[in-house]
């Protein structure tokens, strides 16, 4: 029991010591703030070292506790590839699967793969994270990510499983009031729904251009943006799972098809070494299954 205890105590440490945070550490493990010092208060008393540098704003391991980092973390990661392989010899979806992913579009199509694998298979635990900014899936112990656009990460493995085409619409009150613009750079006479972002690109032959938009209605969220369309507050740019089912139904109407850019392929990544992970697997499978009955763009 006590090697167990002292495992967890060193588990503690490492994820300290990767978040350089308590508090970071804790929320990750699920576990109190305090309890967490406590741990590697422990740790610290038996090695005889201190193992951190504590400051009211940042906490850096010392020269020993870097050592000892090192150690730990492949130790860990050794544990964690073992666990791998024996999951991996399963031909049943079971322990833990981490997907980080963002936007509405995972809300609609990742989301509820994961419940139906979770109500499918009660040995296995999903996790989804929810974040705008790219993490790192190795470094933060995620068994796979749902990204778009061109990717960065080579070390990953990709594989696609659809597509994302932006488009961009205004409400039939809008256009009442409104000439539809026939070329991007018309869009200088009309008010737009602004996101992150107030330079909106086009294609015109081969070439890319960009035109800078203005209105009175900003939001660094897409449904909000889409209420904004939606009631006449201007012109919006969005991705069809915003949309599509406005258009269809003729809420909103489409303008300067010809011009907007090329349609951003969406990927399903993971790491080399989960390549055989049932779990990662079946989770693709089923969302591609998911996919292919029910998105359009």
């Amino acid at each position: 029991m006590e090697t167990i205890k002292n495992l967890g105590n060193i588990v503690a440490f490492t994820n300290v010591a990767r978040f350089e945070s308590f508090s970071l550490a804790a929320k990750e493990m699920g576990v109190s703030k305090s309890h967490l010092s406590k741990s590697v208060a422990s740790l610290e008393n038996e090695l005889g070292q201190k193992l951190f540098q504590r400051s009211t704003r940042i906490v850096k391991l010392t020269a020993e506790g870097e050592k000892f980092y090192e150690t730990c973390h492949e130790a860990l990661k050794s544990v964690a590839l073992a666990k791998e392989n024996i999951l991996n010899t399963s031909d049943t979806p079971q322990g833990l699967l981490r997907v980080t992913m963002a936007g509405v579009f995972a809300e609609e199509y990742i989301a509820p793969v994961a419940a139906k694998l979770a109500k499918l298979y009660p040995n296995l635990t999903i996790e989804l994270s929810f974040n705008e900014k790219l993490v790192n899936l190795v470094k933060e112990n995620f068994d796979l990510g749902i990204r778009f656009g061109k990717l960065e990460d080579s070390t990953l493995i990709a594989r696609k499983i659809a597509s994302r085409k932006e488009y961009i619409c205004g409400s039939k009150e809008y256009f009442e009031n409104h000439e539809i613009p026939k070329h991007p750079k018309e869009l200088k006479l009309h008010q737009c729904v602004i996101g992150n972002n107030d330079l909106w690109m086009f294609r015109e032959r081969s070439e890319q251009f960009s035109v800078k938009v203005k209105g009175n209605y900003k939001s660094n969220n897409g449904r909000a943006l889409l209420k904004g369309a939606l009631h006449g507050a201007g012109l919006a740019r969005l991705p069809s799972v915003y949309v599509l089912d406005h258009l269809k139904n003729g809420e909103l109407i489409s303008v300067l098809d010809n011009y907007m850019l090329e349609e951003v392929p969406i990927w399903a990544i993971y790491p080399s070494k989960k390549n055989q992970s049932i779990n990662v697997r079946v989770f693709i499978e089923e969302i591609i299954k998911n996919l292919e009955a029910n998105y359009s763009f």
